[in-house]
């Protein structure tokens, strides 16, 4: 996987994350919320979005 897609996945992953974070789903001490993938990322999302 190239250095700028990887780097892009990532910096999405934290802005799904500090989305989370800012809605109270998760507190940002909590490591579980950093193994999720950026698919289920994006349902946590959506879910709290509706």
């Amino acid at each position: 996987m190239s250095t700028q897609l990887r780097t892009a996945i990532t910096e999405l992953k934290q802005y799904y994350i500090d989305k989370l974070v800012h809605a109270g789903v998760f507190k940002q001490s909590d490591r579980q919320i950093y193994s999720f993938t950026l698919t289920e990322l994006e349902g946590l999302c959506r879910k709290i979005q509706q």
